[in-house]
């Protein structure tokens, strides 16, 4: 019979770590005791791999279950349910907000304790499965696409991938920037963990300690110790997007950083040593940045070892299929047949996707939502939907031009704005749904620019 998951009771009082005890082995786990925090952080560490759930008390002598909670690397080497009968809301507030699963009070009664655990164990799975299919995609020969970019792009990412250097990956909103990052950490063949950090979504007097970390009492509400994201790549990789919005004052921290190989936490007085690869982002162009004085340009010198730019959706017209049949597997589920309407696939070569890959993939969900139980069918008013609406044209003001004239402004503005989202006059037929050799004709006769 397969042994139970293993289940670390951390708790210092015997009497509960009894009753628990024979609690969950009644239920078929294997549960494994601590009795400090520091016991805790050895078997976690242990040879044969952290236990597959934890159930830590908050209320502990010397370190508290909440700054051992607040100080485990990210993501939790396994699921944690809380179990405290002294804690207060605010406490176990900031449990769930460090990433506790759940919150158990004492005396727990079972049925209330075996819910919690099982709950937590499942969505530890599923955090898995998630984190698995995440890496199986990222990896080089996995990135999706068949156009000559995209075949350029997993060359070098399989050439650069083995090594430390630094890479700045560049490209606009949407185009796949983060999955590059993730291929370039599996070539790696790097054993820590890859951690992300979007500099454009955390404000900037927060971003210093999300990076270098904190010490307890290091500001106001700080309760804690919290290693940051360099310390939690540790051995791994540390990938910073949207790096162009990153403060001055903090650009020149992050490349002591670099060249020391050191972070210092805020309220710390020693440094600690890093081993970490650094990938960073942006959509910026961060050359003209460093020439208007918003970025520095050692940092900039010192990221730009070897950029890698990943090419906006419209350049690579190839992909749009593979990525849409790959996000329709990805959403609906491998069993669910993916089907392409007539003039649906003339329709997506000519948009022109502003957002990107992750403009396609919104298209994708939305059909899967109204699907039903039939196929996932991609059509034509599904490409045109992902198109933002023209703004109505203003009334024209009558009896100052003949009926004709009238029309032939209107035909103008039509035809400019399918030549500008169709990208030429093929383009441009397509989406008018006309003959290319009589559109062609009356932009001569209406006296419109060829493009």
């Amino acid at each position: 019979m397969k042994p139970g998951p293993r289940i670390l009771l951390v708790d210092d009082d015997p009497g509960v770590l009894k009753g628990l005890r024979g609690l969950l082995s009644d239920e078929g786990f294997q549960p494994v005791e601590a009795r400090s925090a520091a016991e805790a952080s050895r078997l976690l560490d242990a040879p044969e791999g952290p236990p597959e759930l934890m159930l830590l008390d908050l209320r502990m002598p010397g370190e508290t279950g909440l700054e051992f909670l607040a100080r485990l690397p990210r993501p939790l080497p396994a699921p944690v349910v809380v179990l405290s009968g002294e804690a207060s809301p605010a406490e176990a507030v900031q449990a769930l907000k460090l990433g506790a699963t759940d919150f158990v009070e004492k005396p727990p009664s079972p049925e209330r304790l075996l819910t919690a655990l099982r709950n937590a164990l499942a969505l530890g799975a599923l955090q898995e499965e998630r984190q698995r299919l995440l890496e199986d995609l990222a990896r080089p020969g996995h990135l999706v696409g068949e156009s000559p970019a995209m075949e350029h792009l997993r060359h070098l990412i399989s050439r650069v991938g083995p090594s430390d250097a630094a890479v700045l990956i560049t490209g606009e909103t949407g185009t796949g920037k983060e999955r590059v990052a993730r291929a370039l950490h599996l070539a790696s063949g790097r054993k820590g963990r890859f951690v992300a950090i979007n500099c454009a979504a955390i404000p900037a007097t927060l971003l210093e300690s999300e990076l270098f970390g904190h010490e307890k009492g290091a500001f106001s509400g700080a309760t804690a110790r919290r290693p940051g994201r360099f310390e939690q790549a540790q051995g791994g990789t540390l990938f910073l997007d949207e790096l162009g919005d990153m403060p001055l004052e903090l650009q020149a921290k992050l490349l002591r950083a670099l060249e020391t190989k050191e972070v210092e936490r805020l309220g710390s007085t020693g440094p600690i040593a890093v081993d970490v690869r650094i990938l960073a982002a942006t959509h910026q162009d961060l050359a003209r940045a460093v020439k208007e004085g918003r970025f520095r340009q050692d940092l900039f010198f010192r990221l730009n070892v070897m950029p890698l730019a990943v090419p906006p959706l419209r350049e690579r017209p190839e992909d749009l299929l593979p990525l849409a049949r790959a996000f329709a597997a990805e959403i609906a589920g491998p069993h669910v047949p993916f089907m392409v309407a007539p003039g649906a696939e003339a329709l997506l070569r000519a948009y022109r996707w502003p957002g990107n890959v992750r403009e396609l993939r919104n298209v994708i969900e939305r059909l899967n939502l109204l699907r039903g139980d039939g196929p996932l069918t991609l059509t034509a008013d599904a490409v045109e939907g992902a198109a933002p609406q023209a703004p109505r044209a203003a009334r024209p003001t009558l009896g100052q031009k003949a009926y004709r004239e009238h029309v032939e402004d209107f035909e103008r503005e039509l035809i400019r704005a399918a030549l500008e989202e169709g990208g030429s006059i093929a383009g441009a037929a397509r989406l008018l749904q006309v003959d290319r050799g009589n559109l062609y004709r009356r932009i001569k006769a209406l006296g419109l620019p060829m493009p």
